[in-house]
């Protein structure tokens, strides 16, 4: 089962990839505050529920500050950051510097783990970053201003949020460690969940229904995966190395869901990302 780690990564970058998509469907019925505030105190009453359900035990009172540091640098600030970011960058330069995620984590893991990467893991995560430029760059459009640096600042704390995932699995299941993380996340949140359920009260049935699908797929479900795919890699970046696919996984969605169809950029950018992401796991 230890080689298997790359099935639960892969599952949780194609869900963020189709959140990524259906996300626009909540732009008029939600601000950021309450669609992060909603989603994830509704991830977290689903993986409490699911928790009860397995009879798991609470986290120990000495590992409570480090749950409420990943709910909050894993879910609550973390997800406001990024829209933030999103509101002054285009969509093409933010995934880029979200990419950064990858890089920040392998150098935390390194001197937090002792965590290696050999010199051809380095090239072939390269190889995939210069597939996501090819990709949202094809077409896109280079953004610089202080939505950049609010991006910087979301890839860091999610390369936060790997690491300390990476640690409590040694001590939790993936399904602990997610419910626990999210719980604190919607404590953090609460103050704004009045104004959350009135949005939620007010949207049309479309937002409805992708709000449902944020917070119990693109959040509960997929950050366990995402949890246990960490729980059974030998090393951090070999998770995190999969941050690279979601924009490849979100054009592929749009066509489908849109019919947005992909252009060369997305298939080329694609298929790079995907030979890098392959050859990290061999060679790395």
């Amino acid at each position: 089962m230890k080689n298997k780690y790359w099935i639960f990564a892969l599952m949780s970058v194609v869900i963020w990839g189709v959140a990524s998509v259906l996300l626009r469907l909540t732009f008029d019925s939600f601000s950021s505050i309450t669609l992060v505030t909603a989603r994830v105190w509704l991830a977290a009453i689903t993986m409490i529920i699911i928790c009860r359900v397995k009879k798991l035990p609470p986290p120990r009172l000495r590992d409570f500050p480090i749950f409420l540091a990943g709910g909050a640098i894993g879910y609550a600030v973390y997800l406001v950051v990024q829209y933030i970011g999103f509101i002054y960058v285009t969509a093409a330069t933010g995934n880029v510097v979200l990419a950064s995620t990858t890089l920040f984590t392998a150098l935390i893991a390194l001197v937090v783990f002792r965590e290696k990467i050999r010199p051809l893991g380095w090239l072939f995560s390269g190889v995939s970053f210069a597939g996501l430029l090819i990709l949202v760059f094809w077409n896109g459009v280079l953004s610089i201003n202080i939505g950049i640096v609010y991006h910087l600042i979301a890839a860091l704390l999610f390369s936060g949020y790997c690491l300390i995932q990476r640690l409590m699995t040694q001590r939790y299941t993936a399904i602990q460690c997610c419910a626990y993380s999210m719980t604190a996340g919607a404590i953090i949140m609460t103050p704004f969940l009045p104004d959350a359920i009135r949005d939620i009260a007010a949207a049309p049935p479309s937002a409805v229904v992708t709000f449902i699908y944020l917070g119990t797929i693109a959040s509960g479900i997929s950050f366990t995966f995402w949890s246990k795919a960490f729980a059974l890699a030998k090393r951090t970046a070999d998770v995190s190395n999969f941050l690279f696919l979601p924009p490849f996984v979100a054009s592929i969605v749009a066509y489908a869901f849109f019919g947005e169809l992909p252009d060369w950029g997305t298939v080329i950018g694609g298929v790079i990302i995907i030979f890098g992401l392959w050859m990290f796991q061999k060679k790395a």
